[in-house]
């Protein structure tokens, strides 16, 4: 990697590794809200007009989704849907299963798909998980796609990286998503709600084997042939669609009202949430040697439960560390403290139902490369960005106050960290708060 940009999509987030050679690796593109506030621009507009554009003369596309959430993954579904060659591999996360062998959050969603339908809060999180395969085969064929999980490794412009999280297997789903899931299965385990009820558990059980062969069979450490691949895929599409296609009778069953009810509590919605957020892809790079420029980790919306399930195959330092779940004060870890950090990118923005930036990541001693300062405490309180008085080591040979970084300082094209705000009037350094540098330059 010799840079990185970080795009203002509000409250989501797109970053993009990128390499002298014309390659990227963009890690997740979306966001919750409809509208950038700072160009009051939409955000598929944005994507359109500033994204494609920006990296249509990359050699190699590739794209590393975290988890399926919105804000993460809007603006690759309107990418595959706009060119179906702009990405030549995809990564995502592969489906993990407790020690019963039971993949809980595909359990969950195939609950939501077939009882609360495509109109539901969750409709987009759980659509997407289960069908994110078929999409992505019809946009670039499944040989080109990657399931991810702890002990995974890809390949970014010679530099290896270690994928820590989720586990595949003997995963700590939370004890209360267990006993929600058990819930919603005892709601049909009566003998006198018709053939529906075992019908539905029966399918939904097959679809999660297969959902978990292939991405057992889509891995980079275990991959598959391509035929069984395609096979495979094939026999997932064809339970869902049964699926898809027995939901309104399925909701016609007594117990429905049951599970609808289940499904809608604010609670259960929380939970599942977190859950997904929790099953975050978080990779880092393979240090082969000493501490180096590569050091990078990437966080998705990872939780503390998380970090503390990693917390062994953490580095003491990194070069770059991207602050998870955009900052907000759920995500914060008291791992993070002993973590020396030189560059932290924060993507955060003004949405009405978000947590904002918390103070420590603002008291953290790193320079932070932040989205926005619309929804950040540090600057709401003090008025200026917190990097104002920091030291930065790469403003010269022997390092120097942030304020003298040309970037930030004069609008010069590069940096000395060789990290970047974008949007789409400009292309800042680290300071929130400057004068915004008009740029339409683009590093490929």
């Amino acid at each position: 990697m010799d840079w990185l940009e970080m795009h203002n999509l509000e409250f989501g987030e797109c970053t993009v590794l990128g390499s002298l050679e014309g390659n990227i690796l963009m890690v997740d593109c979306g966001s919750m809200n409809v509208k950038i506030r700072e160009s009051d621009m939409e955000v598929t507009d944005y994507v359109e007009n500033n994204i494609v554009p920006r990296y249509f003369d990359a050699k190699e596309r590739s794209f590393l989704l975290t988890h399926f959430h919105r804000d993460h993954m809007s603006g690759l579904r309107y990418l595959l849907k706009r060119d179906h060659g702009f990405f030549h591999r995809v990564f995502v996360p592969a489906a993990s299963v407790n020690r019963e062998g039971r993949a809980l959050l595909i359990e969950f969603a195939l609950y939501v798909f077939a009882f609360l339908g495509r109109q539901s809060e969750y409709s987009q999180m759980s659509v997407s998980a289960l069908r994110i395969f078929e999409r992505l085969h019809y946009a670039l064929g499944i040989g080109n796609v990657y399931s991810l999980s702890r002990g995974s490794q890809f390949d970014f412009e010679g530099v290896a990286y270690d994928v820590l999280w989720p586990a595949a297997g003997d995963y700590p789903f939370s004890p209360l998503l267990t006993e929600i899931v058990e819930e919603l299965d005892v709601c049909l385990s009566s003998p006198f709600l018709g053939r529906g009820a075992p019908e539905f558990l029966a399918l939904k059980n097959e679809f999660c084997g297969e959902y978990l062969r292939l991405c057992q069979l889509t891995s980079p450490q275990n991959r598959g042939y391509l035929g069984d691949m395609e096979e495979s895929l094939s026999h997932c599409k064809r339970l869902l669609d049964k699926i898809e296609a027995m939901a309104p009778s399925l909701q016609l069953i007594p117990a429905a009202q049951n599970i609808i009810e289940i499904l809608s509590r604010p609670a259960v919605r929380e939970e599942y949430a977190t859950a997904q957020n929790m099953a975050s892809i978080v990779f880092q790079n393979h240090r082969t040697r000493e501490a180096s420029l590569d050091d990078i980790i990437m966080t998705g919306d990872a939780t503390p439960e998380t970090f503390d399930q990693i917390a062994e195959d953490l580095y003491d330092a990194y070069y770059i560390f991207k602050a998870p779940h955009h900052g907000t004060a759920s995500s914060w870890s008291h791992l993070f403290k002993d973590i020396l950090k030189s560059h932290i990118l924060i993507s955060n923005g003004d949405y009405h139902a978000a947590g904002g930036v918390c103070m420590e990541w603002a008291e953290d001693e790193g320079i932070k490369h932040c989205a926005n300062n619309a929804a950040c405490a540090w600057f709401q309180e003090k008025g200026s960005c917190c990097n104002r008085t920091a030291y930065c080591w790469e403003v010269c040979e022997k390092g120097a106050m942030t304020l003298r970084c040309p970037k930030v300082a004069g609008g010069a094209r590069d940096s000395g960290c060789g990290i970047y705000v974008i949007s789409f009037q400009s292309d800042r350094g680290c300071f929130c708060d400057g004068d915004e540098m008009p740029s339409r330059t683009r590093r490929l």
